[in-house]
């Protein structure tokens, strides 16, 4: 099982640049990438106009296309005229990498959109759930970023420009380069947000920010969330989003070669100091600049692809997370556990302690110092899983679990349960983006699941996560942890009095899907002593209301 000793938190609720509430701070490490190899080989390439290749942008075919070239598709572009937008594709993120026979997707001529431009080239593509297409950004010429849509990847059938010289203001020579993803804060009135390179007449290039209601019509911040310094010489470019372990950042690279990464907030106003995320080696094909960073996580492993090499002669490289070790001995077996805890030593539940909600289907297990649960065909309704009375007052229950999700909906953790169709969860499950966490509140069959609620799983190590629910009487926060020690934070609080939950523990389901049937392990199930039950709670059978 691959899970994370990083993670990418995405679009979390806490600021970037304060520990948030309940969470140890981690210092704000950033992800230690080493170099896996190259993409492009440039004497391969059937498409070669220039004999160079930028702006790689990584896009989940086999989550939203209906019969994708392969799981995985590669955009990218040389820049020097013509450019045009070129696609490669594998079902495995290490390759191989298979070109695109019709190459480009996107040439620098497409009436009635535009009728001639020197070159397309920086493509950057997202998918839109709301409309249910890819929207590709790329630029042609470097004063105009434009979008295009399509609903298989390599056919696009409409296109407009995003953002202009005009909307950087008097001065603006180019607006270019641009990567967009969903806007990083959930109280935002725009769903998207946007990175692009400026230049000015001063011929020193910067970072802006846009954001956008619809992906297509766009509002560009008066004022660069980046200029460059001594350090990264006269220009910086490439900007992204990184959001790794609860911590939000932009990344982009310099006139130096090398990428950097600057903390942010979550409405990217505050904004930390540079630091160095990645530089090449110098040895072997590790050489050259590192630019145009793109991350992307698959199975609980990490990707940055980039460009690799000089300017305007680069290829395609990417480099990934080190695996560190996994942690041993766990750092809470040494805690004492307050009333209430349940090793799982014996051969069944201790019905002093548990009742069990839906009991006529459970199919749970206790054995060998564990409890399994099967994902259960059904979503929470129908699902079987123990629980036990919620205390009054403040409390904190955490417990250690170990899944293999691989298919969407296959899902385990800890549940706040009241009824059928009201209750909240922390679950570790896989969804549009992979392995991820996710706190999900449903009050009364109306569910708030936004990109504020989950966190994609990042890195690759095999061994168990740690889940916990804290409540200080009034809310519930979610958080989670990869050693047992540091905590960061999943989802946003849910208010105790409008969920009114009576039980807590610990559930694994699939939905009615056809996802197959997976077994959760869950440790053991520990109340904190100084924040849990004064007594143990009473079990029992429970029906489902």
């Amino acid at each position: 099982m691959a899970l994370a000793t990083s993670l990418v938190l995405a679009l979390a609720g806490a600021s970037a640049l304060a520990t948030p509430a309940g969470a140890a701070d981690d210092g704000g490490r950033l992800p230690e990438l080493e170099f896996a190899g190259r993409v492009i080989d440039k004497d391969e390439m059937d498409y070669n106009p220039t004999d160079e290749f930028i702006f790689p942008s990584v896009f989940h075919a086999g989550e939203h296309l209906a019969d994708p070239l392969g799981e995985w598709y590669l955009y990218y572009a040389p820049h020097d005229a013509p450019g045009g937008i070129s696609l490669m594709y594998a079902d495995s993120l290490d390759g191989p990498w298979t070109e695109y026979a019709a190459n480009p997707v996107i040439s620098n001529e497409w009436p009635p959109y535009y009728d001639h431009v020197s070159h397309v080239s920086s493509p950057d593509a997202v998918w839109d759930d709301a409309t249910g297409e890819m929207r590709l950004y790329f630029h042609g010429e470097n004063s105009t970023t434009r979008w295009a849509t399509s609903g298989d990847g390599v056919t696009f059938d409409d296109s407009g420009v995003a953002v202009t010289n005009a909307d950087g203001g008097p001065g603006t020579t180019e607006t270019s380069y641009a990567r967009v993803f969903p806007h990083p804060d959930p109280d935002s009135p725009y769903r998207w947000a946007m990175f692009s390179m400026q230049n000015r007449t001063d011929d020193i290039r910067r970072i802006m920010m846009s954001e956008s209601v619809d992906g297509k019509s766009w509002e560009m911040r008066p004022d660069p969330v980046v200029v460059p310094d001594a350090e990264t010489g006269r220009n910086v470019s490439g900007g992204n989003l990184l959001t790794w372990r609860g911590r939000h950042y932009i990344t982009y690279h310099g006139s130096s070669g090398v990428t950097y990464a600057r903390e942010v907030d979550r409405t990217v106003t505050e904004i930390g100091p540079q630091r160095v995320l990645h530089r090449s080696s110098g040895i072997g094909d590790d050489v050259g600049r590192v630019a145009a960073p793109e991350f992307v996580t698959d199975r609980g492993r990490t990707y940055m692809f980039y460009e690799s090499g000089d300017r305007l002669g680069a290829t395609i490289a990417y480099a990934t997370v080190e695996r560190p070790s996994p942690p041993d001995p766990d750092p809470l077996r040494e805690r004492r556990s307050g009333p209430g805890s349940d090793e799982f030593d014996g051969d069944g539940l201790d019905a002093d302690l548990w009742g069990v909600v839906n009991p006529d289907g459970a199919r749970h297990e206790v054995a060998g110092g564990a409890l399994t649960i099967p994902t259960y065909a059904t979503g929470v309704a129908g699902a079987a899983f123990p629980v036990q009375a919620v205390p009054q007052g403040p409390w904190e229950v955490t417990t250690q679990v170990e899944v293999d999700p691989r298919e969407k909906y296959q899902q385990a953790g800890l549940i706040l349960h009241t009824a059928g169709d009201t209750y909240a969860k922390l679950d570790h499950g896989y969804g549009s983006a992979g392995e991820r966490l996710s706190f999900i509140w449903r009050q009364d069959g109306s569910e708030r699941n936004g990109p504020a609620d989950s966190t994609t799983l990042a890195a690759d190590v095999a061994g168990p996560l740690w889940l916990r629910l804290t409540s200080d009487g009034t809310s519930v926060r979610a958080s989670a942890s990869v050693d047992g020690q540091a905590f960061f934070p999943v989802g946003r609080p849910v208010p105790l009095a409008e969920l009114a939950p009576t039980g807590v523990g610990l559930s694994a389901l699939r939905g009615a899907t056809s996802a197959p049937e997976i077994i959760a392990t869950f440790d053991w199930f520990r109340w904190t002593p100084e924040h849990g039950p004064a007594a143990a709670p009473r079990g029992g059978t429970v029906s489902a209301p």
